[in-house]
């Protein structure tokens, strides 16, 4: 029988313990994961940090972006819903002789007390990880409620398009494996749809659907706005470049209001 799971969290989870998996196995990451210490001197200059400052890497993966940031002095918490990735990223961090506190949690439902001066995410556009519009200002409000008045938010993709395709299908392979990805995108409601069919061992076959929200650049900086964020600057990628409309990608710098 075929397993099919509907549930955001648990395409998450598959994807990441995929991708420990693989590592294991001795598969390096794409060329996307060799920007790590260029993407991290970025942010500490947009981010405008110190060391000893309290800084919280959100989706932090295995650790590659919190690692660099603790290198800097600061105090890093690498939050990741994944448990396979995050004791990945321990390991990597012992290896490494440095102090990152992890956490295992969702961002929608994040468990920490306390201000941050600043909050990063550098894996996919936090804005579209929820199924709605009401869903998306919760969660980035309850990130924004973190900051200290001042405090700086980083977030974005170099890979963003303002559109997408209607259709669109890729295959992925590895070593006892493979899965068919399938895209739908509604332009009236501007939702997102992600069929994931994955192929183990022995040809056992599971089917992962996600449905997220795509919201417009208008969308996203009034949500913004309503969250108390203002925006600070834009740009394509994490790199100091000017932002052209017209090119792949969108990078925010935004920052808490003192008011």
């Amino acid at each position: 029988m075929n397993a099919v799971t509907i549930d955001n969290q648990a395409w998450v989870r598959h994807q990441a313990a995929k991708w420990v998996r693989r590592m294991l196995q001795g598969e390096v990451p794409g060329a996307w994961a060799h920007n790590t210490e260029s993407e991290v001197q970025f942010a500490v200059t947009q981010l405008r940090l110190r060391p000893g400052d309290r800084v919280l890497d959100l989706a932090c993966g295995w650790g590659r972006h919190s690692l660099e940031l603790a290198s800097y002095g600061l105090n890093v918490i690498g939050l990741d819903l994944s448990h396979e990735l995050l004791a990945l990223a321990r390991y990597q961090a012992r290896r490494r002789g440095l102090k990152v506190n992890w956490v295992e949690a969702d961002v929608a439902h994040l468990p920490l007390r306390g201000e941050f001066d600043a909050v990063a995410q550098f894996c996919g556009n936090l804005i579209t990880w929820f199924a709605g519009r009401d869903e998306t200002l919760a969660a980035l409000s309850r990130v924004a409620s973190l900051l200290r008045p001042g405090g700086r938010l980083l977030f974005g993709t170099d890979d963003w398009r303002p559109e997408l395709p209607g259709r669109a299908q890729h295959w992925d392979e590895w070593n006892g494996g493979a899965a068919i990805y399938r895209h739908r995108f509604d332009a009236r409601r501007r939702m997102a749809e992600v069929q994931m069919v994955v192929f183990g061992p022995g040809h056992a076959r599971e089917e992962f659907w996600r449905k997220t929200w795509w919201p417009s650049h208008c969308e996203m900086e009034t949500l913004f706005e309503q969250a108390g964020l203002v925006v600070c600057g834009r740009y394509n990628a994490f790199a100091d470049e000017p932002y052209d409309p017209a090119q792949a990608g969108l990078v925010y710098v935004l920052e808490r209001r003192s008011d």
